[in-house]
């Protein structure tokens, strides 16, 4: 297939375009013919941004014609061979060519289609170049539950992907960009779009304990009952599908904030795993699953720490509650970040973090800071031993991401057992700096757990400076906060052999 630049694109009269470009809709050439009175083009995002708006600006007829202009799946066309080119591509590269299907297979697809034209009064339209056999099917049974407007919708914004494809199949752009999250308009401005919902709450009780997590001689954590499983959770949204929303005010693809807030809360329920990670993991599926517009989905979560209440046992001495819990006296908390987009009509995970964020460490004695640059700007002494203090945050990343769902707990790395790791070496090991210790650190949680692909620490010197030393024991002396400036230190450690890959690391 001959491909052609921008530019010579541009150069086109609108009647070589419609030759040319007619293909892109399904039987449909006067889209292309409407929309090139428009050109010139600032790129080939900016040419598809146009030539969806000329689809979103036609009449509800127009739009159902082209609806109608998309064969089945499977269908009779395709059995016959005269299916466009285009179409007849897109098929077999799904694995819906005639030889790829067993009669089973063309069966379901055939009653399938039945269906839903039955349902609808126009074919099921779906973007074979991101899905197969699978998905597809999946994608049947799903959609058959929706309403006549729902589906319009969904069959109109999987036809804008469709085109898109085919455009890119026939013209080069001057520049690289993301087909998914950046296009630009017809004046050249660039999109890049997302929306979500921050800091959703979920207290959920009673969960899934965590048992059966491997110990580490650093730390006496073996398992959580998840009594009380208490989190925060984020999620963002990104692709082109949302930009009518900001152009011209089109909600009709948006999935309201409001509704992904509830979504959150009931996968707290429905989960029935025993990780924030897992839990994460979960409400990215159910997104990817529920909505076919969403293709690109970023989810964060925080622990909100409750830790039991100490209290009376009735014999004399002191026990855990396991009932009571209380909401203060712990700064630290684990987190998780994941990246999922669709794959093949599935999702997939694209990029993951687990980390325990927040973590104060203050000793007396066993740290030093000396032999550092000296010149006019000097003003520090040395300081061969010193008390240290610090603000820790340690993330770490698997070789498998699904490690992280704690499904086998033996490979799962629990967050509780990274603090102690980090406060043991801390507490043991005599640093030349907080460089110097970060990485001690990170040799150690690598050594411990081999199922990591690399870890990585923010931390900040919060040492407090020197006010006052006592006379008669030089031991006991008096620091205070020191200028409110404060050193960051970073560290990340890769495993030697894995890739830094985006599917094993976060960007920082």
């Amino acid at each position: 297939m001959t491909r052609h630049t921008r530019s010579a694109i541009n150069s086109l009269t609108t009647d070589e375009a419609v030759r040319l470009l007619g293909g892109l809709f399904e039987h449909s050439p006067w889209i292309v013919r409407e929309t090139w009175p428009r050109a010139p083009f600032a790129s080939v995002e900016g040419l598809h941004a146009a030539l969806c708006e000329t689809l979103r600006s036609a009449t509800t007829d127009q739009q159902l014609a082209l609806i109608r202009a998309h064969p089945d799946l499977v269908g009779r066309a395709a059995m016959f061979g005269t299916l466009t080119r285009e179409s007849t591509g897109e098929q077999r590269a799904a694995g819906l060519g005639p030889d790829d299907l067993s009669a089973e297979e063309t069966g379901r697809f055939t009653n399938y289609n039945a269906a839903y034209q039955a349902r609808f009064g126009f074919p099921f339209v779906i973007c074979a170049r991101e899905n197969r056999k699978a998905s597809i099917l999946a994608g049947f049974e799903r959609r058959l539950g929706n309403d006549a407007g729902t589906e319009r919708r969904i069959a109109l914004a999987e036809i804008e992907r469709i085109a898109w494809y085919r455009l890119t199949d026939l013209v080069d752009n001057d520049q690289e960009t993301d087909g998914h999250h950046a296009r630009s308009n017809d004046m050249g401005n660039q999109y890049e779009i997302s929306y979500g919902k921050m800091r959703v709450p979920v207290y959920r009780v009673y969960g899934q304990p965590l048992r059966g997590v491997t110990p580490v001689p650093e730390s006496p954590f073996l398992g959580r009952d998840n009594v009380l499983f208490a989190a925060e959770v984020d999620i963002e949204v990104f692709g082109t599908e949302f930009l009518p929303a900001y152009t011209v005010g089109d909600n009709s693809m948006v999935v309201a904030t409001d509704s992904m807030k509830n979504i959150i809360i009931r996968q707290a329920l429905d989960f029935d795993g025993a990780t924030i990670e897992g839990y994460l993991h979960a409400i990215g599926e159910h997104f990817i699953a529920t909505y076919d517009q969403v293709h690109d989905i970023r989810l964060a979560v925080r622990e909100l720490p409750f830790p039991a209440a100490i209290v009376p046992d009735g014999e004399g001495g002191f026990s855990e509650s396991g009932v009571l819990f209380v909401g203060s006296g712990r700064s630290d908390f684990a987190t998780a970040r994941l990246r999922m987009k669709r794959d093949d009509g599935v999702p997939a995970l694209v990029k993951h973090e687990s980390g325990r964020c927040g973590i104060r460490l203050f000793k007396v004695t066993g740290s030093a800071f000396t032999s550092f640059v000296r010149d006019e700007y000097t003003t520090l002494p040395d300081r061969r031993d010193r008390p240290l203090y610090i603000y820790l945050d340690v993330y770490w990343t698997y070789g498998d991401v699904h490690d992280a769902f704690g499904n086998e707990p033996r490979r799962y790395v629990p967050a509780e057992q990274v603090h102690d790791i980090c406060a043991a070496v801390f507490g043991e090991f005599v640093s030349e700096s907080i460089q110097h210790l970060v990485h001690e650190m990170g040799n150690r949680l690598l050594e411990r757990y081999p199922q990591l692909a690399g870890v990585r620490f923010v931390a900040q010197n919060r040492t407090r400076d020197p006010f006052c030393t006592s006379d008669d024991n030089p031991e006991v002396k008096v620091y205070s906060d020191p200028f409110p400036a404060y050193g960051e230190i970073t560290l990340r450690l890769t495993r030697d052999g894995q890739s830094a890959s985006e599917t094993a690391a976060w960007d920082g």
